[in-house]
């Protein structure tokens, strides 16, 4: 039998090359037309399924998996043995004569493709292809974390660098100056006037030296007489200036010692490095449970209403401060924007609320807080106009200004997502801090945004509405309905797509689901929320964090 499809596999049998045009699936061969015409009239073969070559050709490797001859006795299958599971062909069926559950594959392949174990194989493999996109996104998020990582502490390495340098510039020049200042302007100075007086008088003396040889040589006794005493008056004059100069310490030797501080020497002999690189390994929250288990939880499966949503308090915060924004980072250390007059910071607190310490922050009126990665975080300024990225283990800190006032922040794959009032939605890259923006609309104040499942989640304050959105800012439901939920503050966005809403002045939490159709509330003014503000959703650990406008906060385990 010929191999390959396209040639007529009957007449390459009798050495004949004809160009196919069907294939038969039970046959699994190849027919040229003449040869199927032939085979449709074969009363055993009338009912065998034909297909198209083009048709079967363009199906690639799907048949790959169709095998119906016994590669053993080159016959083809026609009983299926149940108990041990495998096909037979009329020869392998000498070796199950024993087995009681022998039936023809004619039996079992009647309405195959609408069998509940054909639905639960496709269903099967749809679900392990979900969990493979799952663990593809998981490990890619994971890359660009890293990556993003590198790039900072590539930065953080020269700006410590660029520092040492500077101020071990200014330091040198600070030295060299003071150097040149007392060596220059006071010793040599000194010194040199002194050699000058010196010079002169040397070259008096010289002169009245020379005057008395030429008296001695060539004046007569009388003019040597009357010089004599001048002379004598001449070098007592020269003899006090030298004893002048010995008493007022002019001619003592000037020398000095250059002193290096102490700590310079020993930063050469201890610090053997700017720092160090370690690796750190966060276990995976991530469940990939079987396909009977659970089918639910996967983006986009199941049917989740929001009416089995049931939060469940962990515990309760209380701080001094007013919040704007929170984040949960990977290690469920927990990040607060303070925005309190005067006393703006970041607050960093433990897992259980207790806090660990504040960075205080240059600008006023911060407005939210959004983590890049591990270590850092991402802190938007209304009034500044600007965002901060923070780093909360060393408190570096760098600024990146932005086109007007940014309220709603959030990251997307190192770039942030920004809500940009009368702008609309801007993508500020974290490498080059150029924006884009995604959705031209005229934001209001206090807007919010998030990103997840591949979408963007933003509101608008003014107009009380939530929009969702894909990546290219096309809209794909909008929200707004103020009998529901009004004067919104931060929104958050669980695993399946539901969003979680605060509204600040009906002091209430409200959840719409995945398709903006159903709303439900969740808390009220009973449960503690007093002009709630901030909220975030920890996805690894489905717990939901809501802070009131001052002091108090709220984590709750999410059960869905």
């Amino acid at each position: 039998m010929t191999t390959n499809p396209k040639v007529c596999s009957i007449c390459d049998q009798r050495h004949i090359t004809k160009p196919s045009t069907d294939w038969c699936s039970e046959c699994n061969q190849a027919l040229c037309t003449e040869c199927r015409d032939v085979h449709a009239i074969i009363k055993a073969l009338q009912h065998h399924s034909m297909v198209p070559i083009s048709n079967y050709l363009s199906l690639g490797s799907s048949f790959s998996l169709v095998e119906g001859h016994c590669s053993l006795h080159d016959d083809k299958y026609q009983l299926f043995c149940q108990t041990h599971d495998c096909l037979l062909c009329l020869t392998c069926l000498e070796e199950h004569m024993k087995c009681e559950d022998v039936v023809r594959i004619s039996k079992l392949t009647k309405d195959v493709k609408t069998s509940k174990n054909f639905i639960e194989a496709q269903k099967g493999l749809s679900d392990i292809t979900l969990k493979l996109s799952k663990l593809q996104s998981h490990l890619e998020e994971n890359l660009s974390d890293i990556k993003i990582q590198k790039e900072s502490a590539l930065r953080e390495i020269t700006q410590i660098r660029e520092k040492m340098n500077n101020h071990l510039n200014q330091i040198e020049n600070a030295l060299e100056t003071e150097l040149c200042e007392l060596v220059d302007n006071q010793c040599n100075n000194n010194i040199h006037l002194t050699l000058q007086e010196v010079i002169k008088e040397k070259a008096n003396v010289e002169h009245v030296q020379q005057q008395m040889e030429d008296l001695c040589i060539y004046g007569s006794d009388l003019q040597a007489f009357f010089c004599l005493q001048k002379i004598f008056a001449k070098t007592a004059r020269a003899d006090q200036y030298l004893q002048t100069l010995a008493d007022d310490g002019r001619l003592d030797k000037v020398t000095f010692t250059c002193n290096i501080v102490k700590q310079i020497p020993e930063f050469f002999e201890n610090v053997k490095s700017l720092g160090s690189i370690q690796l750190q390994k966060i276990p995976s929250q991530i469940t990939l449970e079987s396909t009977k288990d659970k089918e639910a939880q996967l983006v986009g499966l199941g049917n989740i209403s929001i009416n089995d949503i049931k939060l469940n308090l962990v515990h309760t915060i209380n701080l001094t401060g007013e919040f704007t924004g929170c984040c949960i980072l990977p290690d469920e250390t927990i990040v607060l924007c303070d925005s309190k007059y005067n006393s703006d910071c970041i607050q960093i607190l433990h897992p259980h609320g207790e806090l660990i310490f504040k960075i205080p922050t240059a600008s006023s009126y911060h407005s939210d807080v959004t983590y890049i990665d591990y270590r850092t975080v991402a802190v938007s300024s209304d009034v500044q106009q600007q965002v901060h990225i923070i780093n909360v283990d060393t408190k570096a800190m760098k600024t990146i200004p932005t086109t007007d006032s940014c309220y709603g922040i959030t990251h997307r794959e190192g770039s942030l997502l920004c809500c940009i009032q009368g702008k609309g939605i801007q993508s500020v890259n974290l490498l080059s801090e150029k924006s884009t923006t995604i959705v031209n609309c005229n934001l209001s104040t206090l807007s919010s945004i998030n990103f997840a499942a591949k979408k963007i989640f933003y509101t608008n304050q003014k107009r009380n509405s939530v929009t969702c959105c894909d990546t290219e800012g096309n809209i794909i439901w909008t929200f707004r309905d103020a009998s529901v939920v009004k004067d919104l503050r931060r929104i958050a966005v669980d695993n399946v797509g539901n969003v979680y809403i605060v509204s600040y002045s009906q002091n209430k939490l409200v959840v719409l689901s995945a398709d903006g159709q159903q709303n439900r509330q969740l808390l009220s003014e009973k449960d503690g929320l007093l002009k709630p503000y901030a909220i975030c959703y920890d996805k690894n650990k489905n717990r939901l964090l809501i802070f009131n406008r001052k002091n108090t906060g709220f984590l709750f385990d999410v059960a869905l």
